[in-house]
């Protein structure tokens, strides 16, 4: 028998074999340590943690950061004429998590500490002049650019994720945790949360719903239940990860999940609506990433607004998460919770937020492209079309500070521009290569297409000749009919291979 499977061993490729091996506790941390690198050094090197959206958790993290938690989420206040205030716009506050963390690293890390903070008589009552006292303070101590820094941070609370999650799916320990958060790393949408527009309370919370994530697979649903709280109080899109969760958790372990996901919101965030008499109560319930933006998208050109508006872009999306994990738990039963199919369902229900918004940039597919990205992972198996899709989502939303942006380098807009003629000379050589072989990917040759017509200018005159960036609705149309795909096919196999006596297994390869 042993001869017999010599032959289909010897056909698995080396490095595949290399990434079902187990690896040392060392070289698991090099790759931790890598990984850490390759990400701080490209958002550094493309311009460093983005000004735009940093006032919505500016004010939160000073006021934290010097025990002013009535002025934390500050009403907006007039804009003295006398002074330029650069990232003054008042926006909706971020949740309170981040704050959170990044106010007790600018305590310890004194951030500001050469001038003395507004005084309470200062702000005012109610905090009313919070927003312009914290911004002169801020400006007096050049507090704004290290407090940007502190993004950097979130990045680790998304590799304890991957990890966790990787090593409750049987994917850790081997190379295939080593590949996986070098890969991460690498992806562009895993930047712009950081790099492009700030919101690294984004990058925290899937972290942290990816941490709970792994508690379900080991079946420790109380631990699961605070983790997905937290990641609730740092953005509010994880709770299209904790609906599905509790829908497939069994018996009573769905409530030991809600009741200890409930009770960290109410933990974390009762007091600062406390403090604030109430102002908190916006950042709570709906986060970030409503606030008034360019649209373009499928929602958007409906023209919706007010309740109707509010009912599309944040209810539905859980209600139809709410749906697809019944359906799931109804045909796997008990093998839901199984890594294949509960990753498959989560990347389902994060694709929603991007389903229903009305507005999109790129940071908003970071969650979609690390589930894809760990899905494979699991799976098995990196493939072709995900790698396509992850070069058609960077081309569209361009990763590179150009044109007005503050943190733009002097040579962003040629680099901007020459990034989609790299990637379509890419597909161009891998066509060639696939004719000289007498085969033929069709995915590569509609990237092709697309690509070419998106962004290409005819006649190419030059470096910089590009089109005018194409609308947030067909850019929908494309990643997310494409993406889900990828996830979809992935739980229908699941739900086909759950028959009798053979139960999903996540060591097998995907196909």
């Amino acid at each position: 028998m042993e001869e017999k499977h010599l032959p289909l061993i010897q056909e698995v490729p080396s490095w595949q074999r290399w990434l079902d091996k187990p690896q040392s506790a060392l070289m698991c941390l090099s790759s931790w340590i890598l990984s850490s690198a390759i990400f701080v050094c490209m958002v550094a090197l493309f311009g460093g943690p983005s000004q735009a959206d940093a006032a919505e958790s500016f004010y939160a993290t000073w006021a934290i950061a010097h025990g002013k938690l009535a002025c934390a989420y500050p009403p907006a206040g007039p804009i003295p004429a006398s002074d330029y205030f650069p990232f003054y716009q008042h926006q909706p506050g971020t949740p309170p998590l981040w704050p959170i963390l990044s106010g007790a690293y600018a305590a310890l890390t004194r951030i500001g500490h050469t001038a003395v903070f507004p005084s309470q008589h200062v702000l005012g009552a109610g905090c009313s002049n919070g927003n312009p006292e914290m911004y002169l303070w801020a400006q007096r101590t050049a507090a704004i650019f290290p407090t940007i820094g502190i993004g950097y941070l979130s990045w680790f609370v998304l590799l304890a994720g991957v990890v966790a999650l990787l090593r409750a799916s049987g994917r850790g320990r081997t190379g295939w945790e080593v590949f996986g958060v070098i890969f991460i790393a690498v992806v562009p949408m895993v930047w712009e949360p950081v790099l492009t527009s700030y919101h690294p309370q984004d990058l925290t919370s899937l972290g942290l719903a990816l941490a709970g994530t792994a508690c379900a697979l080991r079946r420790k649903w109380v631990w699961a239940g605070i983790l997905v709280g937290l990641a609730i109080t740092s953005q509010q899109f994880a709770f299209l990860v904790l609906l599905p969760l509790f829908v497939v958790a069994p018996g009573r372990n769905r409530w030991r999940l809600l009741v200890s996901s409930a009770a960290v919101v109410l933990l974390i965030s009762l007091p600062f609506v406390v403090a604030t008499s109430g102002k908190a109560l916006h950042a709570v319930i709906f986060g970030t990433g409503d606030s008034p933006t360019y649209g373009g998208t499928i929602v958007w050109e409906t023209g919706l607004h007010g309740p109707a508006l509010v009912f599309i872009a944040r209810i539905l999306p859980l209600l139809v998460s709410l749906a697809i994990a019944f359906w799931a738990f109804r045909r796997l039963g008990s093998r839901v919770v199984e890594p294949i199919p509960l990753i498959s369902l989560l990347t389902i229900s994060l694709s929603l937020r991007v389903v229903f918004e009305e507005g999109l940039f790129g940071y908003k597919l970071m969650a979609m492209s690390v589930m894809l990205v760990l899905l494979a992972i699991v799976q098995g198996q990196i493939r072709g079309r995900l790698v396509a899709w992850l070069a058609l989502a960077t081309l569209a939303f361009e990763p590179i500070p150009a044109g007005v942006a503050i943190n733009a380098r002097s040579w962003s807009d040629h680099a901007a521009s020459a990034l989609p003629l790299l990637f379509i000379a890419v597909a161009l050589v891998l066509i060639a290569y696939d004719a000289l072989h007498r085969r033929v990917r069709w995915y590569v040759i509609a990237w092709f297409v697309i690509a070419a017509c998106a962004f290409l200018q005819w006649p190419l005159w030059s470096l910089d000749s590009l089109r005018a960036p194409y609308p947030h609705w067909f850019w929908q149309l494309i990643l997310l009919s494409t993406g889900i795909a990828m996830a979809v096919s992935s739980l229908v196999r699941s739900v086909r291979s759950a028959e009798p006596h053979q139960p999903v297994n996540a060591g097998v390869l995907a196909e």
